[in-house]
């Protein structure tokens, strides 16, 4: 009796562990905006920041991945797999870096996080799922959700919207390739470290096509790509698979919801940024959106 309640006693400390750290690893994610808008003030711009964000957190990973004796080279038939689902995480990122020079950084990270009803909506379309009432409920809610975040006023508004929800997109589509692929149970540095790898590579190609990389900037610039290299590329990544192993991925899933909800505050109080009620209500209602999904998801496990 005693034996059980302290596996239990052990069981529990371990789940508040994993919770903690995916909600930490939200935290750290929703800082994404802070350090993308310090780079960009000091001569960097969303292609360079992801760039040498990228290479500075592959690097971390591959010592990490040296020191723990993980082997590097992939397998033959993971190599596609890899690659797609880099482009596709890379784009991802460079969707939504963009768009922070367009819109506020709260407002850009909410209709990022869309990307669970688009999951959703491709289970419905591609592998013919049943279109539920909460799926239903939750695209309802997200389109009135953007609808009210929506400021048709300036061509930049509207740009920068279409590019965070296309990011959305793009990330359901990573997801997916990765389910698809059975990357997710693969040793997680050695897969971030391909993913981190493959998006600098992307954004280095793409920079380098258009003649908008930049390699001259301020010490504060770089000092802003190292930390988020380290805190989001790499530590956030980390904790967020150690919430994955203890708690499960859905409610892991459920508690990143904590990163808009970050990237919010922080535009408003570090950023300057002004949120209108009305947008707050429309962020409010896609944050809703998402939360039937994940927690119909959820019930279903």
């Amino acid at each position: 009796m005693e034996m059980t309640m302290e596996k239990r006693a052990v069981r529990g400390g371990k789940e508040m562990a994993g919770a903690g750290g995916a909600m930490f690893s939200a935290f750290l994610y929703g800082l994404n905006a802070f350090f993308a808008s310090g780079a960009y003030q000091g001569g960097s711009n969303p292609i360079t920041f992801t760039c040498f964000s990228s290479f500075f957190s592959m690097l971390i990973l591959l010592l990490l991945m040296l020191e723990q004796k993980t082997p590097v080279l992939p397998k033959k038939n993971q190599i596609v797999w890899l690659l797609l689902d880099g482009v596709l995480g890379g784009l991802t990122t460079l969707f939504l870096f963009s768009a922070f020079e367009q819109i506020a950084t709260g407002i850009a990270t909410v209709l990022h996080f869309t990307y669970p009803v688009y999951v959703a909506v491709a289970g419905i379309w591609i592998l013919k799922k049943r279109l539920t009432v909460g799926k239903g409920a939750a695209m309802a809610l997200s389109l009135a959700g953007i609808a009210f975040t929506s400021d048709f006023a300036g061509s930049g508004t509207r740009y920068g919207m279409f590019l965070a929800l296309v990011s959305g997109i793009t990330y359901a589509g990573y997801i997916l390739v990765m389910e698809k692929s059975g990357l997710q149970k693969t040793d997680y540095l050695w897969f971030s470290f391909y993913m981190t790898g493959i998006r600098g590579i992307v954004a280095l190609l793409y920079g380098e096509a258009v003649g908008t990389m930049v390699f001259t900037m301020t010490g504060t610039a770089w000092m802003m790509t190292a930390a988020h290299a380290l805190l989001n590329g790499v530590a956030a990544n980390i904790l967020f698979q150690f919430g994955i192993r203890h708690i499960g991925g859905t409610t892991a899933s459920l508690l990143s919801m904590f990163e808009p909800v970050t990237c919010v505050a922080v535009g408003v109080m570090l950023l300057g940024e002004v949120m209108s009620p009305v947008k707050l209500f429309g962020c409010g209602l896609i944050m809703a959106g998402i939360l039937l999904v994940v927690l119909e998801e959820r019930g279903k496990k």
